[in-house]
């Protein structure tokens, strides 16, 4: 796999497929190709056949042979089901795509192919994922260990109820000053939810402004920025040039904390705010999680949208 591209991990799950749309608007705004890996699990090829193997029915419970016909069977399905809907997607727009299938152990051959990726692109749990996860295996290694700019997409299935935050001593949050372009009043319309994004720390806050203006632009979608007092808007050549732009549609918020104690514990309001709001992705870096006082994973599982995760050092 060589020159920019984005890496779309696909299998035949409803998320999986529903992020297809998504990694190939990104691939037609940043003039790249898109490029579908289908991972064919040979610890799963492996165990097929023997006597002492059975596989489980997620929704009856029922226990069955594990057989590896079957298995090679469904393997062929679900490729052609994949390639029918990369089919359809040059009926949109023209996009360049390749479908490449491998057969390996999971994680390895997937971190492989995401060492050359600009964006990697994968449900937050795919269809190997316990029944109800907000986040398979596969995606939680790859936020403890890639480098890459990282879109999780979150099916709107949902349902599940959502998981209160981490308790802190109550704590007086100071209003919030909201910056709009020009001073004018909001542009931003109530129909499209937005992108936001979390600019927690001065270190990652130029990539992030980055990737949610690219996300924003390539979704025709409005932004809001969040940025913690401590990272200066006049020193991030991205976000000064947007706003001189005005385009897309921008807020951009301020949040200060009641606070100035350095050991004291995060601001717990700041999460549910993000939680509860309605947004189409937020972007943060892997510093966010830590001015939340959260895991980056259980920051992701939390938020009930898809989350593109960026790296400190960069893509």
């Amino acid at each position: 796999m060589t020159g920019p591209h984005v890496l779309l991990l696909i299998d035949a799950s409803p998320t999986s497929l529903a992020a297809l749309s998504s990694a190939a608007r990104l691939a037609r705004h940043h003039h790249c190709e898109l490029i579908a890996l289908f991972v064919e699990d040979q610890d799963l090829l492996a165990s097929a056949g023997h006597p002492f193997t059975r596989e489980i029915s997620a929704l009856s419970g029922e226990s069955r042979p594990f057989d590896r016909e079957i298995l090679l069977t469904r393997l062929t399905q679900q490729r052609r089901q994949i390639e029918a809907v990369l089919t359809e997607l040059n009926r949109d727009a023209p996009l360049r795509w390749h479908f490449e299938v491998v057969a390996g152990p999971v994680f390895e051959s997937i971190h492989a192919a995401a060492q050359a990726a600009d964006w990697v692109v994968m449900g937050k749990a795919g269809w190997s994922a316990d029944h109800g996860a907000q986040l398979g295996s596969v995606a939680r290694r790859l936020l403890e260990t890639g480098g890459n700019r990282l879109l999780l997409w979150q099916s709107e299935t949902g349902g599940n109820a959502r998981p209160e935050p981490p308790h802190h001593p109550a704590r007086t949050r100071q209003p919030r000053r909201a910056l709009l372009p020009g001073g004018r009043p909001s542009p931003v319309a109530e129909r499209l939810t937005p992108v936001v994004g979390l600019l927690a720390t001065q270190r990652a806050a130029e990539t992030v402004v980055q990737t949610a203006h690219a996300l924003a632009v390539a979704t025709d979608r409005p932004c809001h920025l969040f940025l913690l007092s401590s990272v200066d808007p006049a020193t991030l050549p991205s976000l000064v040039a947007w706003r001189q732009l005005g385009e897309p549609p921008l807020v951009l918020e301020i949040v200060e904390s009641g606070t100035t104690e350095a050991d004291s514990p995060p601001d717990p309001s700041l999460f549910r705010t993000l939680q509860q709001s309605s947004v189409s992705a937020l972007v943060v870096a892997d510093d966010a999680a830590e001015a939340l006082g959260l895991p980056l994973a259980d920051l992701i599982t939390a938020i009930h949208a898809p989350v593109i995760r960026v790296p400190l050092s960069g893509r």
